[in-house]
């Protein structure tokens, strides 16, 4: 077998490697993140009057998971193809007043964007999306994840460094 044989194959197993990564200890500080930022810009932004909530602070839930609501990341669904990571949180709409549950778009993109389809035109719109990702990219947590995940798989990682955007 041929050097650049050995490169290729060298080269598989470490993008292998590094999907796996993002796919575990990566999401997982995502998740954790997503959960943190639609506490901080989502529910302790204001006080509601007459909303149902389902996270462990502001009513439902137990702590370390909630009753299915966008702080809930059970509800988060995680997807890795090559190098990039997605994580989307698939909380559903409560059914609080009778009717049909929305079917789309998500609860989260709902908050995110202040759907005024939805009722979130008084709060407007709330990015807790952005300020999750920004937080695990500019902290290093992101990068600290991915180089755990890849020593968890037998990976030198002595001189590597990523960029996340």
């Amino acid at each position: 077998m041929g050097d650049l044989q050995r490169a290729i194959e060298k080269y598989a197993k470490l993008e292998s490697a590094i999907e796996n990564a993002l796919k575990n200890e990566v999401a997982e500080v995502v998740k954790g993140a997503l959960a943190q930022a639609a506490i901080e810009e989502v529910y302790d932004t204001y006080t509601p009057e007459f909303l149902s909530r389902r996270d462990p602070v502001h009513g439902g839930g137990i702590a370390g998971r909630t009753g299915g609501g966008i702080t809930d990341t059970r509800m988060m669904h995680v997807e890795a193809v090559g190098n990039m990571l997605t994580v989307s949180d698939d909380a559903p709409y409560q059914q609080l007043w009778g009717g049909t549950r929305p079917t789309t778009p998500r609860l989260a993109e709902a908050i995110a964007t202040g759907d005024p389809r939805f009722h979130m035109e008084n709060a407007g719109p709330r990015p807790f999306h952005e300020k999750a990702k920004r937080k695990v990219i500019d902290s290093g947590d992101a990068e600290k994840a991915l180089i755990a995940g890849l020593k968890r798989q037998g990976f030198d990682v002595t001189g590597l460094e990523f960029e996340f955007t």
